[in-house]
């Protein structure tokens, strides 16, 4: 397929059916990117609406490197306020879904409005249209997947029921686990969205510039030992970090409390002697974290295991694996689910901003416990990834039991970690490469000028628009907080934090965002 320029937004109105597509103002992708950060400026008008508001899109996006030959950067992000939070929230996918995207000439699709009746929408080479979808509300995920010609992303019964964690899954790649969306697509009664178009590749301005950024780049993938390695992330997937994290205390225990199980039994060695997986990636990976069985099950991450056999205290690696089938087949959301479960209901969960946290317990990482407290999305690792320092010791290592000028770190870390999701690159990118390699790359595919400080600017940007868009649904500077909790008791033979100093980094943090507001 020819190389293409993408540069619409397709807008789709349920309520009357219209599909309207329009030119992305180049400004606004030079300011934004795509990914996170055109998402995120898309849906500053609607701050506000309720999540479940007709007129509150959802918005999907790509970013400026997905076409392109480069590892890792056919990523999509979904964009919207989140029914689980109610703050502005942003999930991402890999999978063929963002260069079919590119493939129909778009680079964002904005969904608003409700339908009469259950509904598809369906995007191919000769436009778009929106088809009825009654005979698949109800089935699961998988059987609605299977029964699709094209790419596509599907809600379960829990997203039809508008089940507050409900997730969006999608052809051959990752859901749109956190976050609720699945509760927004069945509020619209979207029953899914399936691409016709394929794959497509980018125009690339500069061609000689591109292969020397890339071949820098990939000179760096290979040699990271966390991804590549023969115990890394490609050799043993995310499992490989549950006898880590166990051995850093970070492993959580029924709810947060001690961990008293037996992990041997659900590590990736384990996951290896039972399964015998093969490594599995999205579209365009090298590094392939996924781990496939031989009748194609997608096998648990670490998050899932950790969540159900950390969390839940269930050492059966059989059971942690058929309840991570049944949440994706009825379209539910594991770690939520998980965590609920352990602690007995929602309410008793452990949240923040109405987020349940992941299986990272923060006592083992102060750079974590602030990064959950600030992050706009909630209570998540990834907004600043505290963990690549504190515990991978990438790019730099930092003291994990000291707050000692944290403040500064987490800002840092959140605005480049947003500036990787504009370009809508896997995380685990940033791992092996910085800023600088990317600059690069991204000068070279639009043939303007692009250097780190242009991405650390653009991903403030978005941090700040995101915690804007907070404000004015009505939290404040006291949302960001953790459980009491980890502040009054131990936990895996680790000290509750100290809240004093959690408190005065915290203000910190406060006051680096409103000078950078000035």
């Amino acid at each position: 397929m020819a190389p293409v320029s993408a540069g619409y937004l397709l807008r789709v109105d349920l309520t009357t059916g219209s599909c309207v597509r329009e030119p992305v103002d180049p400004q606004l992708q030079q300011q934004h990117l795509g990914g996170r950060g055109l998402g995120t400026a898309l849906l500053q008008e609607y701050a506000g609406l309720d999540p479940f508001s007709p007129e509150m899109p959802l918005v999907l996006t790509i970013g400026p490197l997905c076409g392109t030959s480069l590892p890792m950067s056919s990523r999509c992000v979904l964009t919207g306020r989140s029914p689980l939070t109610n703050t502005i929230f942003s999930s991402s996918s890999g999978g063929p879904l963002g260069p079919c995207l590119l493939g129909a000439g778009l680079v964002a699709l904005l969904v608003q409005g409700r339908a009469a009746s259950p509904c598809l929408l369906e995007i191919n080479s000769n436009g778009e249209r929106l088809l009825p979808a009654d005979q698949l509300w109800g089935q699961g995920c998988q059987a609605s997947l299977a029964g699709l010609d094209g790419v596509a992303a599907v809600i379960g019964p829990a997203g039809e029921q508008m089940q507050q964690y409900g997730l969006i899954e999608t052809s051959n790649g990752e859901p749109f686990s956190r976050g609720g969306f699945g509760a927004v697509m069945g509020s619209k009664r979207l029953k899914g969205i399936v691409l016709k178009t394929g794959p497509a590749t980018v125009a690339i301005a500069d061609q000689a510039g591109f292969d020397k950024a890339l071949e820098d780049l990939m000179r760096l993938f290979r040699a990271s030992p966390f991804l590549l390695g023969p115990l890394g992330i490609r050799e043993h997937g995310t499992v490989a970090l549950v006898d880590l994290l166990k051995q850093r205390g970070m492993l959580p225990g029924r709810n947060f409390y001690s961990f008293e199980g037996d992990e041997t039994r659900w590590n990736a060695y384990a996951l290896q002697q039972q399964y015998h997986p093969e490594p599995g990636g999205c579209h365009d990976c090298l590094v392939a974290c996924k781990r496939v069985a031989s009748d194609g099950t997608e096998l648990p991450d670490y998050d899932q295991l950790a969540a159900f056999g950390g969390l839940c205290g269930i050492d059966s690696l059989e059971q942690i694996v058929e309840l991570c089938e049944q949440c994706h087949d009825q379209g539910v959301d594991p770690i939520s689910y998980a965590t609920e479960m352990a602690a007995g209901s929602r309410e008793a969960s452990l949240t923040v901003k109405g987020l349940e946290l992941p299986p990272y317990d923060p006592r083992a990482s102060t750079g974590l416990a602030l990064a959950y407290a600030t992050s706009p999305h909630g209570g998540s690792h990834l907004s600043a990834w505290p963990i690549a320092s504190e515990i991978l010791r990438k790019p730099v290592p930092t003291d994990r039991f000291s707050f000692d000028g944290k403040a500064r770190v987490i800002a840092m870390f959140e605005d480049a970690n947003a500036a990787v999701d504009c370009l809508s690159l896997c995380r685990f990118a940033s791992a092996a490469v910085e800023l600088e390699e990317l600059a690069a790359l991204l000068a070279a595919v639009t043939g303007q000028s692009y250097f780190t400080a242009d991405l650390l600017r653009i991903g403030r940007c978005t941090v700040q628009q995101e915690r804007l868009f907070n404000q004015q649904c009505g939290f404040t500077a006291a949302d960001d907080s953790l459980p009491q909790r980890f502040f009054t008791e131990s936990a895996n033979g680790l000290a509750p934090l100290d809240q004093q100093r959690f408190e005065q980094e915290l203000a910190a943090y406060g006051r680096i965002r409103a000078a950078q507001c000035l």
